[in-house]
């Protein structure tokens, strides 16, 4: 299966799994842990415009937007905070917005920093860290992106591959190109997971004879700390070796949930073992996300992204409907509460936490479309102060 069909046939079935868990909401969730009401005050709506974003009272009150497929819609792709090396860093999070820019976030509020040349033609997403520095990746879909057939803006000596976000500068700058990994400009990188040494790539070529795919899988390091290299490098800066499917297949593969690491065991272990869930799991090495699956009685999962936040002091999972489990580090006790219900049609995303503000992502979904998005900013220190630990 290609990497898109691939992608969708899992998109699909997690939005199926976000729309099956608010209708079974009471069994799910509120009779696990007991759930706390936002309020007005401690939560703030904000959705995308372009390059800019806005506050509004509600998502369904922001403009409308035309339905496309989520490669080359305004919307947060991925989402992380800082690993706890950074600690006088001028940013605690971080969420790359596609075709936009870098949402950079302090506790206070959010700044987002486009470029034209960075953001404009590629699709970004896959955020991690090196050094405590944001990293992201671009790359075209072949289904979708209608500059593919634009050789003018396709056909380059070079493309940025990995891109950093400098924090201090606010600027984003090349780290690594198609051709510096023996890419042509055309092909396209589909995915990759680091595991903070070694990078495993996918990448997807399209033949000329009969529209027919190739692709290849491959390992590649930098022989310097990756946010020194520079795209003028040549490809003497890095060692490759060969993979296969079946090797790359098996590290983006989700784990079964009895290998999940103590921190989101403890966090979720108040969930039924009879729901069948998959999480996305960030630890704070700022490495590749990791998934975790749990089948239980369902056929369908309730997704969810969790994460361990130490510049925070807690552990964090925000379920598609808005379920929120939060765990301080240290401490047995959990709470949860209920970010506010979305209207039919639209599912929370990915997040991220600076100091005491929550931030998730959110978006109107379509099938394999997209069309309002923003995200949500939530006091937690309020919230924390009125919940029931349990």
């Amino acid at each position: 299966m290609n990497k898109f069909f691939s992608e969708l046939f899992i998109f699909v079935i997690l939005l199926a799994g976000a729309s099956c868990s608010r209708k079974n909401e009471p069994v799910t969730f509120t009779q696990v842990v007991p759930q706390i009401e936002l309020s007005e005050k401690n939560h703030k709506w904000f959705y995308f415009d372009d390059d800019e974003f806005f506050q509004t009272p509600r998502p369904q009150e922001a403009p409308l937007k035309e339905f496309r497929p989520w490669t080359e819609c305004v919307r947060i792709s991925s989402a992380a905070s800082l690993p706890v090396a950074q600690t006088s860093a001028p940013y605690a999070g971080f969420a790359v917005v596609n075709r936009a820019g870098m949402l950079a976030l302090k506790e206070s509020g959010a700044e987002l920093f486009g470029d034209v040349s960075i953001f404009s033609n590629d699709t970004a997403e896959s955020l991690v860290f090196s050094d405590g520095v944001p990293v992201f990746y671009l790359y075209r879909s072949t289904f979708f992106n209608d500059r593919l057939n634009d050789n003018s803006n396709v056909v380059q000596s070079s493309r940025s591959f990995l891109v950093e976000f400098n924090p201090n500068s606010r600027l984003c700058y090349p780290l690594v190109t198609y051709e510096s990994l023996n890419l042509l400009p055309t092909d396209q990188i589909s995915g990759y997971f680091w595991d903070g040494k070694t990078w495993a790539c996918a990448a997807k070529r399209m033949l000329d004879e009969d529209d027919k795919v190739q692709f290849t899988y491959f390992y590649w390091e930098p022989v310097v700390p990756l946010t020194d290299l520079n795209p003028m490098f040549t490809k003497d800066m890095f060692t490759f070796r060969t993979s296969s499917e079946e090797e790359y297949t098996a590290l983006n593969m989700p784990r079964l949930f009895d290998q999940a690491p103590a921190p989101l065991v403890s966090l979720l272990r108040q969930i039924p073992v009879e729901l069948t869930l998959y999480v996305s799991w960030r630890d704070s090495s700022g490495t590749s996300p990791v998934s975790y699956y749990q089948g239980g009685n369902g056929s369908v999962p309730l997704n969810a992204h969790a994460a361990l936040v130490p510049l925070s002091g807690i552990t964090v999972a925000v379920f598609a409907d808005g379920t929120t489990y939060i765990q301080r580090t240290g401490q047995k006790e959990i709470a949860a509460f209920r970010l506010p219900l979305l209207p039919g049609g639209f599912v929370y995303g990915d997040f991220a936490v600076a100091g005491k503000s929550l931030y998730v992502a959110w978006e109107e979904t379509s099938f394999f479309k997209t069309g309002r998005a923003g995200f949500l900013q939530v006091d937690l220190g309020d919230i924390l102060s009125r919940a029931v630990w349990k």
